[in-house]
């Protein structure tokens, strides 16, 4: 990752080594474009046909691991792109 990180231009990237983290709200979910990156269905605000179902979408840090929440996130994310295939609203 750092080296992907570097080669896109990053500078003083942050290293862990001795331990785990789960790095949350770089790609915020809300009600508002201009507060966040997805809506409530995990769909990009500014790219039609993308959807980001991970962490990243979590607007704060819960207390306890989030790979549940996470997982929970992506199976709801599936069905609405599903849902809205059937549509033909894709």
């Amino acid at each position: 990752m750092e080296k992907a990180l570097e080669a896109a231009g990053g500078r003083n990237n942050w290293r862990e080594t001795d331990d785990t983290c789960h790095l949350n709200g770089t790609a915020r979910m809300g009600d508002d474009p201009a507060t966040s990156v997805v809506n409530a269905d995990c769909r990009s605000w500014d790219i039609r046909n993308l959807w980001i179902c991970d962490g990243s979408v979590f607007p704060t840090v819960g207390g306890v691991n989030p790979s549940l929440t996470i997982q929970a996130i992506a199976c709801r994310t599936a069905d609405r792109i599903a849902a809205l295939a059937a549509r033909g609203e894709l």
